[in-house]
């Protein structure tokens, strides 16, 4: 079915440098088929036109968002939001699946087994990374642990870095706030159901007074972690965002929980899917 009155939100984590012609090539494409405008438009349904309208996301907060994407963004005249977790910033630290996942492929294969056998996990690395997302937190933590001591020669190298260092408070005061809005991701991306409630309240309302403290400027939009939401966990962020956006794939059209934005993941070397999706939802 054609829903091409209705609205899209697109989701981007990695920009590279290696992606650069590419991405600049599908933000032309998206620019083209649909106007692009500001989350926040999408999400209170404001300057409906009738048309079908397009707001671009970056989660993560990935140094190669502002140093790739958003230059691209700019010279287009494109708007975005950046998903942005305050609470590793200033440690300098990664995600904490991305530092799990390159650690883990540093394994060899019986390395591997004989940590997945010591904590309980599955003997592959994405598997084992997925496995990570289903604990509670203190048991995550006590698994990461396990991984550094498994890798204590571990050291990122420079593509490593490149590819999931975070953006630094001096790069993301720097964006323009016409072209990007800065929205919250949590102070330390943990997957929110695995949390308590005090927990969850934390992350959600600090996240956002770090953002405003940090960059002078309102943070009223969110993103769940890795798409992992409850009821609880949306209270939650009714009481300190004004929408917020998740994983699951959908287009919308007047009636949207505004915080429960869906929104189709893309990436720039795959424009033939994103052409389809745009099309037909």
């Amino acid at each position: 079915m054609l829903r091409l009155g209705h609205d899209r939100i697109l989701m981007y984590h990695g920009t590279p440098a290696t992606d650069a012609a590419a991405l600049e090539r599908q933000l032309r494409f998206i620019r083209l088929a649909f106007p692009v405008v500001p989350l926040e438009d999408i999400a209170s349904g404001r300057n409906k036109n009738g048309r079908g309208r397009v707001a671009l996301t970056f989660d993560d907060g990935l140094r190669n968002n502002v140093e790739v994407a958003y230059p691209i963004l700019r010279e287009l005249g494109l708007t975005a939001t950046f998903f942005v977790c305050p609470g590793l910033i200033g440690r300098g630290e990664w995600l904490w699946n991305h530092e799990a996942r390159e650690r883990l492929k540093t394994l060899s294969q019986p390395a591997l087994a004989e940590l997945a056998g010591f904590v309980g996990g599955p003997a592959e690395v994405e598997a084992f990374v997925e496995w990570m997302k289903t604990l509670k937190i203190s048991a995550r933590r006590r698994v990461e642990e396990a991984i550094r001591e498994a890798t204590p020669a571990f050291t990122p190298s420079r593509e490593q870095r490149e590819q999931f260092d975070l953006a630094s408070w001096e790069a993301l005061e720097r964006l323009d706030p016409g072209v990007v809005t800065v929205g919250s991701h949590t102070m330390t991306h943990p997957i929110l159901t695995s949390l308590s409630a005090e927990e969850t309240e934390a992350e959600l309302r600090e996240s956002r007074v770090s953002l405003e403290q940090q960059l002078e400027r309102p943070v009223t939009v969110f993103c769940y972690p890795n798409g992992e939401l409850s009821d609880a966990v949306v209270e939650n962020a009714r009481r300190y965002y004004r929408s917020a956006v998740t994983v699951d794939p959908g287009t919308i059209n007047g009636n949207a929980d505004a915080y429960r934005l869906p929104r189709y993941a893309v990436h720039a070397r795959r424009t033939r899917r994103l052409v389809r999706r745009m099309v037909l939802g």
